[in-house]
């Protein structure tokens, strides 16, 4: 754990210019409402390699860090609204009745009331049928959600209009047309869900950002940068598309001596995504591989793809995930798969969640927050910044 030492060193002894730097990056940028990433630390490099601004997993965090993130969100509110912010809608996932996603969605809940702010939950449907819906949570708790109506450019639930709006939703099928252009407050933006994003815009921006920061502790960018190579037009099933994907995986895999991924350039959730040792095995994929890739999130079909340079992780099977609002960490936890090594990813069947404290009791956790890891999240934040603007200003 070298480099981490090193590097959480030379970030203390820049602090001051560090901050600065965000501070100027955050005014040009105007980073999301909160995200999450999640970290890999090798023995040469430490990256954000993928950032979520829609973040699923807020149930995973101990107490203090709820209680942290309570108080970013307090922030976030007094710096942004000159009116009291005393009902908040948030809407969630439709996707999924998976019990650990609506704790989460409960998470969410239970910061907004520490602050003594109601808060309630509403669906986005593509077809409008009418009805209250309960989802289980594993803690016995029921999740009561209503449907979403509008009328003229306010929206509202049953006799619930909200102040501001929170959207717990990457809309990766469909635009939300209901939510376009109302009079409340809405974060993040609906323009930036995976209907619009693209991987190799993001990890574009991160790498300018990286590049910066590494100049300001003064050490080689390749510590943070993460090769990355967009390949448009893929038929996986077409052997010749399969053949130009294998040139970039060997070009990457023979750099960092560590194999390449290869991901969708677009969705989440771990879906469509591969790590490989080179790209004779990607042109020998089998038919059950090639129909894992084909498919993202929402049914989509693969279409663009990225080639990342891999980077193991020194844990073998655990990587570090933080979380941010307001472009603050409020916290972290360890994702960890016993059935993955160090080079596999670790977002599939089997993950489980510990506290980056990694004790029973938690009750310092936050000391366990690592500098570095604290600055990369923020600059994976600030990408997803400028990843907004550029969708924004497409649109």
């Amino acid at each position: 754990m070298d480099i981490l030492n090193h590097l959480n060193k030379l970030v203390i002894d820049n602090e001051e210019k560090i901050n600065e730097w965000i501070f100027k990056k955050s005014n040009i940028s105007n980073p999301p409402f909160y995200t999450s990433t999640d970290l890999r630390i090798s023995q040469n490099k430490i990256a954000a390699v993928d950032t979520n601004i829609f973040p699923a997993g807020f149930n995973n965090l101990s107490p203090i860090f709820k209680k942290l993130g309570s108080e970013h969100i307090e922030n976030f509110i007094n710096k942004n609204f000159n009116f009291k912010i005393s009902k908040v809608l948030i809407i969630p996932e439709i996707h999924t009745r998976n019990p650990f996603y609506w704790d989460n969605v409960l998470a969410i809940q239970d910061m907004l009331s520490l602050l003594n702010v109601e808060s309630k939950v509403g669906l986005v449907l593509e077809d409008e049928v009418d009805f209250e819906f309960d989802f289980d949570s594993t803690s016995n708790v029921k999740v009561t959600a209503s449907l979403v109506k509008r009328n003229k450019d306010t929206i509202y639930i049953d006799n619930f209009e909200p102040d501001l709006i929170i959207i717990n939703n990457d809309f990766s099928n469909f635009y939300p047309e209901i939510l376009s252009k109302t009079s409340q407050i809405i974060v993040p933006s609906i323009e930036v869900g995976w209907h619009t994003r693209k991987k190799d815009i993001h990890f574009h921006f991160y790498n300018s950002l990286v590049e910066e920061f590494s100049k300001i502790i003064k050490v080689d960018k390749s510590f943070f940068s993460l090769d990355t190579e967009l390949v448009s037009n893929i038929d996986i099933d077409n052997i010749k598309d399969r053949e130009r994907v294998s040139k970039v995986v060997d070009r990457i895999s023979n750099k960092s001596n560590s194999g390449a991924f290869i991901k969708s350039n677009v969705g989440t959730y771990g879906m469509s995504v591969m790590n490989i040792k080179n790209g004779e095995d990607f042109i020998n994929l089998n038919r059950d591989g090639r129909k894992k890739m084909k498919i993202s999130k929402g049914g989509r079909v693969l279409n663009d793809l990225i080639v990342q340079e891999s980077v193991p992780t020194v844990f073998k099977n655990k990587e570090p995930v933080y979380y941010l609002i307001d472009n603050k960490v409020c916290g972290g936890f360890f994702r960890v798969n016993d059935s993955k090594g160090d080079t596999d990813n670790l977002n599939t069947r089997g993950m489980y969640f510990s506290c980056i404290c990694m004790e029973k009791n938690c009750l310092n956790c936050d000391k366990f927050l690592q500098p570095i890891l604290t600055i990369i999240s923020k600059i994976g934040s600030l990408a997803t910044g400028l990843e907004i603007q550029h969708i924004i200003e497409d649109v």
